[in-house]
């Protein structure tokens, strides 16, 4: 008997759309950032070179990430470094036995990369082969977060320990970059369902406890999925 695909509830959406604040509340239901982060630090040396080697030979995987970085025109080191990890973060992700609960993950890595690279409008159709790879694997459920701009604002704004670039900006560019960004979560959505990802929109203005309690569900519903298929 096969084991089961490692299991995934990822929150995506525009900075300021309340992702780890609804991580927080169903937390206790999953692995989450926090955890996955703490994992990779207590990971012997020896485990990383091999993830790394692992990562080196997966040539689909490294293949999408060049067609991207050359159709969109990466070509910021920023970004790059950004795209070479999330390829490894993939990796990573699928070797979890535990299920995961993430606020930030393969998409908001793709967001960033994006971000850096002053790259607001990439063709979907370009970003769907290594979307598909990133994936691979993975019992995976995407939660779409959308919060219009004037939420999210509010958000970034009230949020007293903001690690985003976007808290360090003055509120006449936060309301630019916000502006300049609004169409790159919908972009990358667009993509990851052409790489049949299962996506869920979910409203951000809605009640944080309706929101978690839908969260908890979709992380039991994948871990029996996962099992049915083990």
């Amino acid at each position: 008997m096969s084991a089961a695909a490692p299991t995934l509830v990822e929150l995506f959406g525009q900075p300021g759309a309340g992702k780890r604040t609804l991580v927080r509340a169903a937390a206790s239901h999953a692995k989450t950032k926090a955890d996955l982060t703490a994992a990779w630090r207590r990971l012997p040396a020896l485990a990383k070179a091999h993830l790394f080697g692992r990562t080196a030979l997966d040539g689909a995987c490294l293949i999408a990430a060049t067609r991207l970085a050359i159709g969109a025109r990466l070509n910021r080191g920023d970004s790059l470094f950004r795209l070479a990890r999330l390829v490894i973060k993939s990796h990573w992700v699928r070797a979890q036995k535990d299920p995961l609960l993430l606020e930030e993950a393969h998409l908001q890595d793709l967001w960033s990369i994006f971000y850096s690279a002053d790259r607001t409008g990439p063709d979907p159709r370009l970003l769907a082969p290594l979307i598909r790879c990133l994936y691979r694997g993975v019992e995976a459920q995407i939660v779409f977060l959308d919060a219009d701009a004037r939420s999210a604002f509010d958000r970034i704004r009230g949020r007293s320990h903001g690690k985003s670039r976007l808290d360090r900006l003055s509120d006449t560019d936060l309301q630019g970059r916000l502006a300049a960004t609004a169409q790159l979560p919908y972009r990358i959505i667009d993509a990851a369902r052409l790489a049949n990802v299962e996506v869920e929109t979910l409203d951000a203005s809605r009640p944080i406890a309706a929101n978690a309690g839908r969260l908890v569900a979709m992380v039991q519903q994948l871990e029996a999925s996962a099992a049915s298929r083990s």
